[in-house]
Order: structure tokens, then sequence, then C-alpha cells
């Protein structure tokens, strides 16, 4: 049985047809897409946290990792320096 107050009844039809086209129970449906959905209505009103430098610095540090990994595949012929490939 339905047990949220003020929910109406075209509310709970169309929850109950998106539960039964995803394969799941209501239960399921509330537990895993609602709190997905509104996890994600959570995340995007709250301000972003500034990155610490030390953030920047790992992601910079993964960056280059593959960079270089992908330098490593040129054939040695058309290798050149990072700076000269970016900008000529």
């Amino acid at each position: 049985m339905w047990a949220v107050r003020g929910v109406d009844f075209e509310t709970r039809g169309i929850v109950e047809k998106a539960a039964q086209r995803a394969g799941k129970t209501m239960g399921q449906y509330f537990n895993e897409e609602v709190r997905a959905f509104a996890q994600g209505q959570i995340v995007k009103s709250e301000p972003q946290v500034p990155a610490s430098p030390k953030d920047v610095q790992n992601q910079l540090d993964h960056l280059t990792a593959i960079v270089e990994g992908l330098a490593a595949r040129i054939p040695e012929p058309q290798k050149q320096g990072f700076w000269k490939r970016l900008f000529g």
C-alpha cells in the first residue's frame, strides 16, 4: 500500500508504470531511481568547493602521464617535443 501522504493518484500511476518498465518494484524504484535523482538535485544546488592545490597537482600529473603515454606511441620520426607539437 502507498504510504506517502499528499501524492496524488496520477503521480502514483506514473511512478508505478515507470517502475514496471524498469523491471523494478516500487520500493526498488524509489530506493534507486528517485533517490539518485534527488541526490543529483542536491549536488547541483550545492556550491562547488574549489580544488585544493594538491588536487590540482594530482590532476595535472595524471594528465601529463596520459600525454606522455600517447606520445610514446608516436613513431620515432614524427616525435617532437610537447611544446613544439602544441605550438608548432
